[in-house]
Formats: structure tokens, C-alpha cells, sequence
């Protein structure tokens, strides 16, 4: 099969340089030292690396139990000296769900691997991609389910600019789309099968800034403890949805709710910690679920 054809070849330069960290006085060393394809793909035993992670969870949740989940996981942020994955982050960084559960304990060295290989080797390395989520979603058709993929995993780059996927989910056969979180208020996404969902944060906090959020994205996600969670969840339960608990799955396409609720995780890598301040108050998230609701507000 030929799986070029699914990849936006002119606009790779413009993602390697979205890569890039300016700001970083050793982006220079990184683009002078380019290790080969194969330092970076392949184990000490010779065996490739995946790159999709390679245990699909079925959801048990009522009503999405045909539906699955793979992704991609990078090196968030500043996680590598002269690359940014995630530009647009803020307080967040310090408590990415890449340090947390097994990612955050055993997956460092492999995440930072990946992410230079998709760097260094932009095609190739989605070229390779591409061939898993194809295996993976013609296993899921085999069962009768549908898959669907996140990229961004633990990063936020503009995927949707180096590959065509309404062209990939019309191919690939299990395949039910693409989705994403972004902390980026406006992108120009020019997919149908690509779904974005808004990731509030301390930056989001302006009222010019909301307002166009929530004129943008069909989601926003809000970090909160979990006794908050569920506060809020029974505050609104006799309302139309307004929020929903974004932790019994994660395929947010599905979702009817405005705000996706998502309880604060416990980070795991060494070294690093939540933020307190990027967990959102429940007063913060009754102001915002009120604003939405305000007739002068178009949602």
C-alpha cells in the first residue's frame, strides 16, 4: 500500500521548524548532530520501537464499548534541549501527564528517542506510523470496532498540517478518526476527521480569549481535583450537559458536554510536580460554565 500519498510533503520544513525551540542556545547542536534513523527507531536488540502505543483499551464505558484508543507520545515541552513539543504551555509542563504512571516511570529515554526521530527524520518516521495505525485499525475492524488515534499524546504540534486524514480515515479500514487537545486558541484545521479539543489553562483566563475559545472548539477540558469533579458533576447533572466527567474515556468526539472535567493526576518521574495553580477552583469553573451560558456569548 502506498502510504505517501496520505502525507503533505511541502509542509514538512514548516513542522521541523514548528519543532524548534528558539529560545534554546542548543538548537544549533541539535540540528548538527543527527544520529541515524536507526539509533532512534531500533532497541539494543535490533527491534523496533513503537510508536503507537502498542495496548488498545477497549472502553466499558455504556453506549462507546466498540470504541478503542492508540496515540503517540513524545517529549513534552522543553523535554529536549533545542526542541519544544508543546509551545504554547504553560504551568502545565511542570506536571504533563507524560511524568505520570508508567510514562512518567519507564518511557523518558523512548518518548525522547521518538521525538527526535520525528524531528530528524520527519517522512520516515510517519511513514512508519502510518503503516501501525493501519495494522492497528484493520485489527479493529476485524472485531466489529472502531479506532481512534491521538498524535499528541503529550505534545501539541500541528500534525494536521503534514498528513491528510480525511483521506487516511477514509482508507483505513476501523479507523473512526483523529482527536486531539490543544492549548493553541485558534487553529486552522482543515479536517473533518480531526477533532480538536480546547485545554484550558492559567493563559486562557482573559475574557477576549474565552469568548474566542469557545467560538472555536466544540470542547474545553479543565483540570480539577476529584472532589471537585464531582461536585460540579452533580451541580449540573439537571442541566443540559454542560459537564461531563472526562476521565470514564477519553474520546472526546464523542462527548456532548461543553466542559470536559479532568481530575488532576499524580506525577510519577522524578523531579517533577503539579502545579497547584494549573488545577482549576470550583468557583473558577462555575464562573466559566456561567459565562458560557451568558446570551451575549455566541457557543
Amino acid at each position: 500500500m502506498n502510504f505517501n500519498k496520505y502525507i503533505i510533503k511541502e509542509n514538512i520544513p514548516q513542522f521541523q521548524k514548528f519543532m524548534i525551540d528558539y529560545k534554546s542556545e542548543k538548537r544549533q547542536d541539535l540540528m548538527d548532530d543527527v544520529p541515524s534513523y536507526e539509533s532512534l527507531t531500533l532497541s539494543k536488540s535490533g527491534r523496533r520501537r513503537s510508536i503507537l502505543s502498542s495496548s488498545i483499551k477497549w472502553n466499558k464505558v455504556k453506549g462507546v464499548e466498540s470504541y478503542g484508543v492508540t496515540g503517540m507520545y513524545l517529549a513534552p515541552a522543553n523535554h529536549i534541549d533545542g526542541l519544544n513539543s508543546c509551545k504554547n504551555s504553560g504551568l502545565c509542563k511542570k506536571g504533563c501527564i507524560a511524568y505520570t504512571g508508567h510514562l512518567g516511570m519507564f518511557h523518558a529515554n523512548t518518548i525522547r528517542l521518538r521525538t527526535l526521530a520525528l524531528f530528524h527524520y520527519t517522512e520516515r518516521y510517519l511513514l512508519d506510523m502510518l503503516r501501525d495505525l493501519y495494522i492497528q485499525a484493520f485489527k479493529a475492524s476485524i472485531d466489529n470496532k472502531e479506532l481512534y488515534c491521538r498524535l499528541n499524546g503529550t505534545s501539541d504540534l500541528p500534525f494536521y498540517k503534514v498528513l491528510n486524514m480525511d483521506l487516511i480515515v477514509k482508507d483505513f479500514n476501523g479507523l473512526a478518526g483523529f482527536y486531539d487537545y490543544t492549548k493553541f486558541p485558534h487553529v486552522k484545521n482543515p479536517w473533518a476527521n480531526y477533532h480538536l479539543t480546547f485545554s484550558y489553562s492559567e493563559k486562557s483566563t482573559s475574557i477576549g480569549s474565552y469568548i474566542s475559545m469557545m467560538n472555536n472548539f466544540d470542547r474545553v477540558a479543565i483540570v480539577v481535583t476529584e472532589e471537585d469533579k464531582n461536585i460540579l458533576l452533580d451541580l449540573y447533572s439537571h442541566y443540559d450537559q454542560p459537564c461531563i466527567d472526562g476521565d470514564l474515556h477519553d474520546i472526546r468526539p464523542l462527548d456532548k458536554g461543553r466542559f470536559v472535567l479532568l481530575q488532576a493526576k499524580n506525577v510519577t518521574a522524578a523531579g517533577k510536580s503539579l502545579d497547584t495553580e494549573f488545577v482549576q477552583s470550583f468557583d473558577h469553573v462555575v464562573d466559566l460554565v456561567a459565562l458560557s451560558m451568558d446570551k451575549g456569548v455566541t457557543v
